[in-house]
């Protein structure tokens, strides 16, 4: 990825927002000293909004129907990569676009099925375990597939209150079995907890998630079909990284589950785009997404009102933190964008 001067934008000051973000709720996290959530202040990132999914339109198998002429076949630079699996490429995603629902949370289980558990608690808990990612060095996909099995657990199981953070350190102990080559051992999991938890806690609640989630581990993430999405639109680095850091923030928010994988991974690159101040959406986005702007459109104004929210918060900084390392180009202190409805087309 070519790197390139960063935006003007960037070296101005980050504009205050107001709104109820000075919550005072908190939910106890036990934690060893380089990983700190313990007390801390919740936020609602969001109004409660509407429960119901927001679902893409629903490919038929044949993406060509939407899109622009001018695409450009980006598998074909990858075709002598036996990882790329070029050949097959379009038939996994196609594939993934199909069966992303099956392993979807409810997206109101927290007003249908948790008595002692509120949006803010929730976020509380995903940013801990960013902290505990980032302290273990997990890769991206091992996050992002312990919230699925967090959301899609507790969318079956009613958990207590002091419960959720022995729920939210197993759900990160199986997604590192899956995904890491190295995991941290069960040792490592009870020491981030300060050994609030026994290895047994963990084992026994191992089993109840497994059983639970019928073993279904295997999940197309918003960072699986975000992959993709850089991959064909061939982005420079400070896209790649603001796409990221965009997409990761949505892991925090109860709101965002209404959206599928897929949809939240063509908004993180959309808005990306908006706030580098470049063209949104290309012949090979809307062709490989199978989205056009508008299918995006309140994923994407939901997406900028998280990092608005995140901006101004003086709690849930994390993932704010973690993307202003110069590793990603401190796209972490990039000024939130207003996005305007005419944006879209």
């Amino acid at each position: 990825m070519a790197q390139t001067a960063p935006p003007a934008q960037w070296s101005e000051a980050r504009g205050q927002t107001s709104g109820g973000l000075q919550s005072t709720d908190t939910v106890a996290l036990r934690s060893k000293d380089q990983v700190k959530p313990v007390g801390r202040p919740a936020i609602s990132l969001a109004k409660q909004q509407s429960a119901s999914l927001e679902l893409g339109p629903r490919s038929s198998g044949t993406l060509d129907n939407r899109s622009w002429q001018d695409w450009e076949d980006a598998d074909k630079a990858n075709e002598h990569d036996p990882q790329a699996c070029s050949t097959y490429a379009r038939a996994i995603f196609n594939h993934l676009r199909e069966t992303e629902l099956e392993k979807m949370p409810r997206p109101d289980y927290l007003e249908h099925k948790q008595k002692d558990m509120n949006p803010k608690m929730r976020a509380i808990l995903v940013e801990w375990l960013v902290e505990v990612s980032e302290e273990y060095k997990l890769c991206a996909d091992t996050l992002y597939q312990a919230v699925n099995y967090l959301d899609r657990f507790l969318s079956m199981y009613v958990a207590k209150r002091n419960q959720l953070q022995l729920v939210g350190v197993t759900c990160l102990w199986v997604a590192s079995k899956y995904e890491e080559i190295y995991p941290p051992t069960l040792t490592d999991y009870c020491y981030i907890t300060d050994n609030t938890y026994v290895k047994e806690q963990l084992i026994s609640m191992e089993e109840t998630l497994l059983n639970t989630l019928n073993y279904q581990l295997t999940v197309p993430t918003s960072k699986t079909f975000l992959r993709r999405l850089l991959q064909v639109c061939n982005p420079d680095e400070y896209l790649h990284f603001l796409s990221n850091y965009l997409t990761e923030l949505s892991l925090l928010d109860y709101n965002m589950l209404k959206f599928v994988p897929s949809v939240i991974a063509a908004a993180g690159v959309f808005l990306a785009n908006l706030m580098l101040g470049r063209p949104s959406w290309d012949a090979n986005l809307r062709h490989f997404s199978a989205y056009v702007p508008t299918d995006i459109k309140k994923c994407v104004m939901a997406l900028a009102a998280v990092h608005q929210a995140i901006g101004s918060s003086q709690s849930l900084v994390a993932i704010r933190e973690k993307y202003s390392h110069e590793r990603f180009l401190q796209v972490g202190l990039i000024p939130p964008l207003a996005v305007q409805p005419a944006m879209f087309g």
